[in-house]
């Protein structure tokens, strides 16, 4: 079958934001779960919700964006270590975007996020609702999620420690992770701190993801339609090759980057999706 553009040519945020089909569906599609396509450009069958329910040893904050839907393999991974951090009296996790209930673009600052196999998680651990078992809808939708890097000396803070590289780790180390990326700075302070930790090497540098780093699960061999990512490069990333994030090219690459998070493009989805974006179960 060959697989063609079925949803939309190029059309430009915020012109087509209201006529996203994607967005204004607020059920999961029935089905064996799969994720079909590119985190950029795909959709997922048969997703899970991660509860907007608190007390389970993470929070999902802005739940009124309703990007609570993953895949289900991306969810119990989130509720595994969620539980396991619990039982070490952590803070709970706090967890952002994972997808729209079908996936597909949200065309908002995201790119991603529409395979069902993506995730932000905050690094900040807000110890004051250690043990609480409910936060209210109001908190979560308030709190503010502090950046870990200095943008003028673009290196960590004091606010990047042990507890946010004991975070990464955890979600590191799990052989469902595919990679994670970060801020380039961050990058950098995990090469000095820790460079013969094996897990570091699914630390990958990106622009932005201060507040926050990004998850990404691997392809399951049960989903034939899933297109991975490049491979990561041999080795550890912490060679010469990251110095690359701190020269000038890497500024105005950065800067076109922010533009198209400003001005988001409707991307062309595969065939295999159409018929999840027209279903008439909409709400």
């Amino acid at each position: 079958m060959t697989r063609v553009a079925v949803l939309a040519l190029v059309v430009t945020h915020p012109a087509f934001a209201a006529e996203n089909p994607w967005t204004r569906i607020k059920a999961p599609a029935e089905g064996r779960p799969e994720s079909i396509g590119s985190p950029s450009a795909g959709c997922v069958r048969g997703a899970t919700a991660l509860t907007k329910d608190s007390g389970k040893g993470y929070v999902l904050v802005r739940p009124s964006r309703g990007r609570n839907f993953g895949h289900p393999r991306l969810v119990t991974l989130i509720e595994e270590i969620a539980k396991e951090r619990t039982g070490r009296k952590q803070a709970p996790l706090l967890i952002g975007d994972l997808g729209l209930p079908r996936g597909g673009p949200t065309m908002s600052a995201h790119s991603s996020h529409q395979t069902g196999l993506d995730a932000d998680i905050w690094y900040h651990q807000h110890r004051q609702w250690i043990g609480r078992r409910q936060v209210t809808i109001r908190d979560r939708e308030r709190l503010y999620a502090p950046g870990m890097v200095d943008k003028k000396r673009l290196a960590v803070t004091r606010a990047f420690g042990n507890d946010q590289r004991e975070l990464l780790r955890s979600f590191a180390i799990s052989p469902e992770v595919d990679r994670i990326l970060v801020h380039f700075a961050i990058k950098r302070e995990l090469c000095r701190r820790m460079p013969h930790e094996p897990w570091i090497r699914k630390i990958r540098p990106w622009f932005g993801h201060d507040h926050h780093f990004h998850v990404r699960l691997i392809c399951s061999p049960s989903d034939p339609l899933c297109r991975k990512g490049d491979p990561i490069p041999e080795g550890n990333g912490c060679d010469n090759t990251l110095d690359w994030w701190w020269s000038a090219e890497a500024r105005s690459d950065e800067t076109k980057n922010l533009d198209r998070q400003e001005h988001p493009v409707m991307p062309t989805l595969p065939a295999e999706c159409a018929p999840l974006a027209t279903d008439s179960r909409q709400t």
